[in-house]
C-alpha cells in the first residue's frame, strides 16, 4: 500500500473505501485495531468483528436484469506495478561480420517482447554495445532480422514494418515502412542485388523492397488455401523459394525477377496442415524442414524431384552458412557438432559442445562460433576444427526486456500470477509489498500462458500455448523444477493449441481448447485434482464438442459446466459461419443439457459467472444475462462502443472479473473497461473516457475483492472501482499511486 501524503490522518483512504465496498459486494473486512498507548496499561483485544455483508442473492434476482442506470466514471488505475514480467528471452542471433575490426563478428540480438528489442553485442566486452527499443514494434518484438554486409545495414520486421539499422546512428532505427495487407513479416533475406525479400502472414505471398527506389510490393497470394509465407530462401541465380502453411505446408519457386512465374513443389508426404518451418540453399540442394518431419528432406532444384533426407534432426533447425569456396556446413545434435559435407551430404561428428539449441552457427575455416541463451544473456562457444573442442567460451549479458501480459490470475496467497505474450514461464507480483517472483529458469514446459485458475491453495493448472500443454503447479514447491508437471499435451492427439476456458467446482477442474493451425473444433475436458490427471476429454468425434468453435470460456457448479464458444478457428482457416453457442452439460452423465445461441450477429461470447441464478457472459459490446434453465438471453447491458457484428471475433477480446458474491462485476472490451454494481443498479466507466489511459481484456479479481488489469502492455494495475459520486467529503488522489518498478 502506497499513501498519498495529501490525504489528512482522518480522512478515509481509497483503499478503505474499496474495502468497505467489498464487504457491501459480499466479501468480508475485519475492524482495524485501536492503536496502543504506551502509558496506559494493555487492554485485551476484542476478537475482530466481521462486518455485515448484502442479503443473500435470490434465484434469478431481478437486480441483475433491471436497467443499469449510469454513474460517474471512477479514477480508473489507483495502482501501477511497472514491467510487471520482466524476462530475458532471446528471440535470435545474427552475426554482423564486417561491422568491427574484431576477431569474432559482432552479434544482433533481438529479444522478446515491446522494449529493447535490439541489442548489438561486442563479443570481446560484456554487455551490450546499444540497446534499441522499437516504440510501436509486435508485442512480440522483432519478428525477423538480416544482415547486409556490403552497406553495413541490418534490415529487420516487426509486425507489418519494415526498418534498418546502421552504426553510423546505433541508438536509431530508421523506419523504412509497411507492407500492405500484412500482419507479420516472416524469414527476411536478400537478393543478390541487396534488394530485401520477406513473407507474411495473412497475405500468404512474398514482398520485397527494392533499396534503389525505396518501394516495397505486397505479392500476389501464393494459393488460395495459404495464409502463411514463414520461411524464404534465394540460392544461385536469384531463385526464390517459399514455403506455406498452415493448411497444405508446400514450395514454391520462381525466378526473383518475375514472382508470378510461380512452380508448386508438394511434400513427399502431404500434410493436411503444418507449416514449412525452414528453407535452406545448401550446395546443389534445397535442404527443407517441416512440421513433425524429424531430420530434413533434401531438393534437386533442377528436376524438383525429392531425392532424399538427412536423419539427423539438426538441433533448433539452425545451420552455418556456407563459407564461400567451401561444401561444409555445421550443425548441433544433443549437445554434439558436427561437420556435413554438402556434395555428399556425410556427417562428420566433431565433438562436444554445451548447448542443444544454438541461436546461431558462423564458421570462418578454423573454428565454429555457436551461440545459445543463457539466463542473463548468450553464451558463446568457439569450436577449434582443427583440435576439435571448444576452445574459449564467453558469457556475454543482455538487457532485460519485459513481456507484454497475456493472461492475469488472483490467488488466495495475495499475488497476482501473470502469463506473458510469447513468454516463458509465470510471474507474479504482490499488490501490498511490490515483491516479485518468477519461475525457476530450470522450469521448461510453460510457454505462452493463455489462462489460468486456482483449484485451492496447493494447486493451480495452467494451459500453455503451442501444443495446448495443460500444466499443474503445486504452490509449495513454485520455485523448484518439480513443482510444475504436464497432465497431457493435446495437440498429439486433438490437434488442439490453446486453453482460453477455465472453471472449478468442489472437486474438478475443467478446460476448453482452441484448436491447432489449421484446424477447428476445440474440445472440453475435465481434471482431476486428487490424481493430477485428465480424467476425460470430449473433441465431438474430431469436429469438436460444439461442431467447429473454439471452447473460450467456463463456467461450473458440482452438477454442471457451462461455457461459451467462438467461431474463430485456428489460424489459417476462415471463421465458422453463424453465431457463437453457449451450453450446458451434465457432468456426470457428459450429456449436454441444451447448446443456444442466446445472441444474434456475435461470433464469441467470453467468460462466464454464475451470479444470483443467473449465467453472466460478456461479448465486445457489454454483459449478456442468460437463464441458465433453457440457455436463453434474459436481458443485455450495453457497456462499451463495440459492434459485435463489425468485430471479428476472438478468444479473449473480452473478459468479466466477479467482485465476492458477484454484487459487481468489472466488464472490459473495445478500449472500455466497466464497472457494474448489480444492487445499487449502476455502471461507470472506470477512468474516463477523454483519458488516453485504456486497459487490456484481460482481467483478475482476488478474494478480497480487488480487481487488476493491465495497461501499456507491460504494466499491472489495481482498477478502481468506486464512482466519483461513492464517497462524498473523501479525498480523492489526482492520479494514481505508482509502485516502484524494482523487485522487493
Amino acid at each position: 500500500m502506497h499513501p498519498d501524503p495529501r490525504r489528512g490522518p482522518r480522512s478515509v483512504s481509497r483503499r478503505g473505501l474499496l474495502s468497505l465496498a467489498v464487504v457491501a459486494a459480499g466479501g468480508m473486512a475485519l475492524s482495524p485495531r485501536a492503536p496502543q498507548v504506551d502509558s496506559l496499561p494493555p487492554t485485551p483485544e476484542a476478537p475482530p468483528v466481521p462486518m455485515p455483508g448484502p442479503p443473500p442473492w435470490k434465484n434469478r434476482d431481478p437486480l441483475l436484469t433491471a436497467p443499469l442506470s449510469t454513474s460517474a466514471h471512477t479514477l480508473g488505475a489507483i495502482s501501477r506495478y511497472e514491467a510487471a514480467f520482466p524476462a530475458l528471452n532471446t528471440k535470435a542471433v545474427v552475426p554482423l561480420p564486417g561491422l568491427a575490426n574484431t576477431t569474432s563478428p559482432w552479434l544482433a540480438a533481438s529479444i522478446v517482447g515491446p522494449v529493447n528489442q535490439l541489442q548489438i553485442v561486442n563479443p570481446e566486452t560484456e554487455t551490450p554495445a546499444h540497446v534499441v527499443s522499437i516504440p510501436d514494434s509486435h508485442n512480440g518484438g522483432i519478428e525477423s532480422l538480416v544482415w547486409h554486409m556490403k552497406t553495413r545495414t541490418l534490415y529487420l520486421g516487426t509486425g507489418s514494418k519494415l526498418y534498418s539499422w546502421n552504426p553510423k546512428n546505433p541508438q536509431e532505427m530508421r523506419r523504412i515502412g509497411e507492407v500492405p495487407g500484412a500482419s507479420t513479416l516472416y524469414d527476411l533475406t536478400l537478393d543478390s542485388a541487396g534488394n530485401l525479400w520477406g513473407g507474411t502472414y495473412p497475405n500468404g505471398s512474398t514482398f520485397t523492397y527494392t533499396v534503389a527506389t525505396g518501394k516495397i510490393r505486397a505479392h500476389s497470394r501464393l494459393a488460395a488455401d495459404t495464409d502463411y509465407v514463414r520461411r524464404v530462401a534465394i540460392g544461385p541465380d536469384d531463385v526464390v523459394w517459399a514455403g506455406t502453411g498452415s493448411v497444405n505446408p508446400r514450395l514454391f519457386t520462381f525466378p526473383a525477377a518475375r514472382p508470378g512465374q510461380r512452380t508448386e513443389v508438394q511434400l513427399p508426404n502431404p500434410m493436411t496442415e503444418g507449416f514449412i518451418s525452414s528453407i535452406e540453399v545448401l550446395g546443389d540442394r534445397v535442404v527443407v524442414m517441416a512440421s513433425d518431419i524429424d531430420g530434413q528432406l533434401l531438393l534437386d532444384p533442377a528436376t524438383l524431384k525429392w531425392v532424399g533426407t538427412v536423419d539427423r534432426k539438426w538441433s533448433s533447425r539452425k545451420v552455418s552458412p556456407l563459407v564461400e569456396g567451401a561444401t561444409t556446413v555445421y550443425t548441433v545434435t544433443k549437445n554434439e557438432l558436427y561437420a556435413t559435407d554438402t556434395a555428399t551430404w556425410q556427417d562428420t561428428l566433431l565433438g562436444v559442445v554445451e548447448t542443444n539449441a544454438p541461436l546461431s552457427l558462423q564458421a570462418d575455416g578454423q573454428r565454429v562460433l555457436v551461440t545459445s541463451e543463457l539466463p542473463t544473456g548468450l553464451r558463446l562457444e568457439y569450436f577449434s576444427l582443427s583440435e576439435r573442442r571448444v576452445e574459449t567460451r564467453r558469457t556475454l549479458s543482455l538487457t532485460t526486456g519485459e513481456y507484454k501480459i497475456q493472461s492475469l490470475m488472483g490467488h488466495s496467497d495475495g499475488n497476482i500470477y501473470i502469463g506473458g505474450y510469447m513468454g516463458q514461464g509465470i510471474a507474479s507480483v504482490n499488490p501490498d509489498t511490490n515483491a516479485r517472483w518468477h519461475s525457476p529458469h530450470d522450469e521448461r514446459l510453460i510457454n505462452q500462458i493463455e489462462a489460468m485458475i486456482e483449484f485451492d491453495a496447493e494447486r493451480t493448472y495452467i494451459g500453455s500455448y503451442g501444443s495446448a500443454d495443460i500444466i499443474g503447479l503445486k504452490s509449495a514447491k513454485k520455485d523448484t523444477e518439480e513443482g510444475y508437471s504436464r497432465l497431457d499435451r493435446l495437440r498429439t492427439e486433438y490437434h488442439q493449441s490453446r486453453p482460453f476456458g477455465w472453471a472449478t467446482n468442489s472437486t474438478n477442474v475443467f478446460f476448453g481448447t482452441v484448436p491447432d493451425y489449421g484446424r477447428a473444433g476445440g474440445v472440453l475436458g475435465m481434471i482431476d485434482p486428487r490424481s493430477n490427471k485428465i480424467a476425460w476429454v470430449l473433441d465431438g468425434a474430431g469436429k469438436g464438442f460444439i461442431r467447429a468453435h473454439s471452447i473460450i470460456g467456463l463456467a461450473a457448479d458440482d452438477r454442471y459446466v457451462y461455457g461459451t464458444s467462438s467461431v474463430r478457428n485456428g489460424y489459417g482457416i476462415p471463421d465458422t459461419t453463424g453465431a457463437a453457442k453457449v451450453f450446458k452439460l451434465e457432468i456426470s452423465t457428459r450429456t449436454k443439457v441444451w447448446e443456444t445461441a442466446p445472441v444474434a450477429q456475435t461470433g464469441a461470447l467470453y467468460a462466464p459467472k454464475l451470479i444470483a441464478g443467473w449465467l453472466v457472459v460478456a461479448d465486445i459490446e457489454g454483459i449478456n444475462i442468460i437463464d441458465p434453465a433453457t440457455g436463453r438471453l434474459a436481458t443485455r447491458h450495453r457497456l462499451t462502443q463495440g459492434n459485435n457484428a463489425t468485430s471479428r471475433p476472438g478468444w479473449a477480446n473480452a473478459d468479466i472479473a466477479q467482485v465476492g458474491d458477484g454484487s459487481k462485476v468489472v466488464h472490459s472490451a473495445a478500449g472500455t473497461t466497466t464497472v457494474v454494481d448489480f444492487r445499487a443498479g449502476s455502471s461507470a466507466v472506470i477512468g474516463s473516457q477523454d483519458s488516453k489511459e485504456r486497459f487490456g481484456a484481460r482481467l483478475a479479481s482476488t478474494p478480497t475483492g480487488r480487481v487488476f488489469g493491465y495497461t501499456d502492455k507491460t504494466v499491472l494495475v489495481e482498477l478502481d472501482l468506486l464512482p466519483a459520486t461513492a464517497a462524498p467529503g473523501s479525498q480523492r488522489p489526482s492520479k494514481p499511486t505508482t509502485s516502484p518498478s524494482t523487485s522487493s
